[in-house]
């Protein structure tokens, strides 16, 4: 490389770096003189504007706690003269009192002296708690002074009354207003000093600012100078580095006429030399280079491919095997051993397992074999066998590769075990079909199941019989032993059900507590003997938990093709002919037969009817009088329900009662009689007298809705009616169902004073019982006892001692269906309470019972 001729060293160095020399003297001089000025003038700024911040802090402080110490003064002034207030009356020392009439004197004095240029100050600011306070000092100056002069006259009493009175009033105001200045004053003050802190900050940012400001203006500076200095040598630095480096490089270009512009200038000429050179060697590189990588990206490729694919079929869970055209195996992964219990033989031809089920799976083996003859793909699912007699099931699936003319190259075998996979939807189905807890066959199934034997009688000309079955009471034992000795009886009764019938018969659980038999019979008589072997398996007692327990069937009978042609209908009627026998007493059975079609048909229609009675106006409220034993006065009336359709004329209640309540009409309905029979007791009230009871009853269904109570509470306080006016009569079927939550709404009436009846007494089998365990305030004995008095010496011994037993339990005692003088007689010598029946009269109208009982005094003082 050849450099330019260089001058003389004894001649040129002192003209060269004579000028690199003065300029860097002259540079650092008013650099350093700038920086000088520049710390000097923060420095006096800073300072001026911290003893600022600090004075305007100090002032906010003095102002705002002046007024908040004057404050708590007058306040404790306050409160001083309150405590001398209060003491005063209760000095008995008469040397002592003029002490502390001079003591309150003093504090009044100091108190007034004080709070008047507070008054002024504050007024300046808040000129209506000013007003405020002045006005009430002004009033309890003139109170305390009141009591000074009566403590002079020894009037303490007076000065007491005034203390604990007008004085009391006064001090709490000003004390409360004063309370008010401290928290307003305190706020401002806080506000005041968050304000003056915020600023001495804003002051302490801008001085800080400021500083970093002339700092940053200083670094510049020597930045500048430096950078100034430096570019130069480090633009040759730059140059050289690119040089050696092998980069695209550009002359330099070095301004100035000292000794680095020529250092420039010979790296100039000598970076051309070099760069020529460079240029035809990179050009070789980078060919060879571009050769030697794409050689080296294509087997990496195709090397981690091979391996992907390795690791995919060596670790795959399902089985995998590899064969050639011909059936010879070549591969066989770890899981086709795991799945098949052995290794892969030679042959794929010989690979398939031996069969756990030889005549299920010889159609899946020849096809299998077929694929794999004629090189097709194939999939299919069998049952298999492990060489250490382990069964499961495994899906098999062929896969023919071909060349790209199609011809079959290798042959791909996968293996999964499904056996897991099987079995939960086996399980499934089970579950599906099944009834879990007894194993029968559910209500699914066994529609299925009479599908297929109605369409086997038919084509056979044979009979079909279904039976439905109940278990009587079930729900009883259930509650009273618990729900899993009742799984327990169910099971039983599952087992003892099977052992009536044949094995081709069917016996299914419908749920709950009802079972449905499937028979193919020759005749109706074959039924007949099936359930009569039903009844009487059911009669031993079942044996749960070491205690026996009775449960009978109600069973009802519908036979193909006379009663049906489809599976519902079917079923239908052997439901209806199941409670036709439950009707008949339960523990028999029944044939359905038209008779019990037409009531089923008749119950719809007057459950239809019903459905709009209340708003067609079509229902009406009866009363019946009720009286006293001793001397036949009106005390009462039971409401009762009247139905009178347009087409059906008078519906009896016992005919639409039972159907409202099975389809919960009832509980409309009875809110309906509710409010009804406390509106007219209302009305009769003042008549009638203070006694007077109005008696409703309340059904089993109504108990059962929520918030009954509240019903019942609402309606006596609409009608503004006594709660005792009111009783509600509840029957023994409404206690048998939910014996605690029907005594917690009973408790509950009893809190509201609303009392609780006991219908229909005598009937049940545990009446004693009940009338321990429920609040109970009346028993009505049932009619049936009334009716056979004069001829029934048990009756009489019955009524008698329900008489009695009420009468030692507090009990009121109402007879009901009286309709002879000898027993109104009769009932009133036992002394019975109240009677009630058709001697006294009918059920009739609310105007005819105003008419005939309300407005007829001599009516209602009746005597029998």
């Amino acid at each position: 490389m050849n450099l330019p001729h260089a001058p003389s060293p004894a001649v040129a160095a002192p003209a060269r770096r004579s000028p690199f020399r003065q300029s860097l003297l002259v540079r650092l001089s008013i650099m350093f003189a700038l920086g000088g000025l520049l710390v000097a003038a923060i420095l006096v700024i800073g300072n001026r504007v911290l003893d600022d911040a600090k004075q305007r802090l100090e002032n906010t402080v003095i102002r705002q706690v002046q007024p908040l110490a004057a404050t708590h003064r007058l306040q404790t002034r306050s409160n001083e003269l309150r405590t001398l207030e209060l003491e005063l009356p209760t000095v008995r020392d008469v040397f002592a009192l003029p002490q502390y009439a001079e003591r309150m004197q003093v504090e009044i004095e100091a108190m007034t002296a004080e709070l008047a240029p507070f008054l002024v100050a504050l007024a300046s600011t808040r000129p209506d708690d000013a007003r405020r306070l002045e006005k009430h000092w002004a009033n309890y100056r003139g109170d305390l002074q009141e009591v000074i002069q009566l403590a002079g006259k020894m009037d303490l009493a007076a000065a007491e009354a005034i203390t604990s009175t007008r004085t009391r009033t006064a001090h709490a105001a000003i004390s409360s207003i004063l309370r008010e200045l401290v928290s307003a004053t305190e706020q401002a003050a806080t506000e005041a000093y968050r304000q003056a802190r915020e600023e001495q900050q804003r002051q302490q940012r801008f001085f800080l600012m400021l500083s970093l400001g002339g700092f940053l203006f200083l670094a510049a500076g020597l930045v500048v100078f430096a950078r100034s200095l430096s570019r130069r040598l480090r633009t040759v630095r730059d140059a050289a580095t690119r040089l050696a480096a092998g980069e695209e490089r550009e002359p330099i270009a070095i301004s100035g006429d000292d000794e680095i512009s020529d250092l420039g200038q010979a790296f100039n000429a000598m970076q051309e030399i070099v760069v020529s050179r460079e240029h035809s060697l990179r050009a070789a590189q980078e060919e060879l280079e571009d050769r030697v990588a794409q050689r080296t990206q294509a087997l990496a490729t195709a090397n981690a491919r091979l391996w992907m694919l390795s690791q995919a079929v060596e670790q795959n869970p399902i089985g995998v095997l590899i064969a050639s055209a011909d059936r010879r195996v070549e591969y066989a992964n770890a899981a086709y051993v795991r799945v098949t219990g052995r290794p892969a033989d030679t042959q794929l031809a010989s690979s398939l397992p031996e069969a756990a089920d030889p005549e299920r799976s010889r159609e899946v083996d020849a096809e299998f074999r077929a694929a794999l003859l004629a090189c097709e793909d194939w999939d299919g699912e069998r049952r298999s066998c492990r060489p250490d007699g382990s069964e499961y099931w495994e899906h098999l699936r062929l896969v023919a590769m071909r060349t790209e003319q199609g011809r079959p190259e290798h042959l791909l075998l996968m293996r999964e075990d499904i056996t897991e996979r099987r079995t939960q939807e086996e399980k499934v189905a089970y579950q599906a079909y099944y009834d879990s807890l007894t194993a029968l066959p559910n209500r699914t199934l066994a529609l299925d199941r009479l599908q297929q034997a109605t369409g086997r009688a038919a084509r056979e000309g044979t009979m079909c019989a279904v039976m439905f079955i109940d278990l009587d009471n079930f729900k009883q034992i259930n509650d009273t032993i618990g729900h899993v000795a009742g799984d327990e009886l169910l099971c039983q009764a599952s087992v003892r059900l099977r052992s009536v019938i044949r094995a081709e018969d069917t016996v299914a659980r419908l749920g709950g507590d009802e079972f449905l038999i499937i028979l193919g019979v020759a005749q109706a008589s074959d039924a007949d003997a099936v359930a009569t072997k039903i009844i009487q398996a059911f009669t031993p007692p079942f044996q749960i938990e070491g205690r026996e327990f009775t449960a009978s069937p109600s069973i009802g009978v519908s036979l193909f093709p006379d009663d049906g042609n489809a599976p519902s209908v079917l079923l239908r009627n052997a439901d209806l002919a199941m409670y036709e026998a439950k009707d008949a007493g339960r523990n028999t059975f029944r044939f359905f037969n038209q008779k019990i079609h037409d009531d089923s048909v008749a119950r719809m229609e007057i459950e239809r009817e019903l459905r709009g009675a209340l708003d067609r106006g079509e229902l009406q409220v009866h009363f019946q009088p009720l009286v006293a034993a001793r001397d036949g006065r009106l005390v009462g009336a039971e409401a009762l329900l009247r139905w009178t359709h347009p087409v059906l004329g008078r519906v009896p209640p016992d005919r639409f009662i039972p159907i409202a309540e099975q389809s919960g009409l009832i509980v409309s309905i009875g809110s309906w009689v509710l409010d009804q029979a406390c509106g007219h007791a209302a009305c009769w009230r003042e008549a009638c007298g203070g006694d007077f009871v109005i008696a409703v009853n309340v059904s089993p269904r109504q108990f059962a809705t929520p918030g009954l109570v509240d019903t019942i509470r609402a309606c006596v306080e609409r009608h503004a009616i006594p709660r005792n006016q009111l009783e509600i009569e509840v029957t023994e079927g409404l206690l048998i169902r939910n014996p605690g939550e029907v005594r917690e709404a009973m408790l509950a009436l009893e809190a509201i004073g609303v009392t609780v009846a006991l219908d229909d007494f005598g009937t049940g089998y545990s009446s004693l019982s009940y009338l321990r365990a429920f609040p109970f305030h009346t028993i009505k004995i049932d009619r049936s006892f009334i009716r056979d008095l004069s001829d029934d010496a048990e009756d009489c011994a019955l009524v008698v001692a329900a008489i009695r037993m009420a009468r030692a339990l507090g009990l009121r005692v109402v007879a009901e269906g009286v309709e002879t003088e000898v027993q109104s007689r009769f009932l009133a010598h036992q002394e019975s309470d109240v009677l009630q029946g058709y001697l006294f009269g009918p059920p009739i109208p609310p105007e005819d019972f105003v008419a005939d009982w309300v407005h007829n005094p001599s009516r209602r003082a009746f005597s029998s």
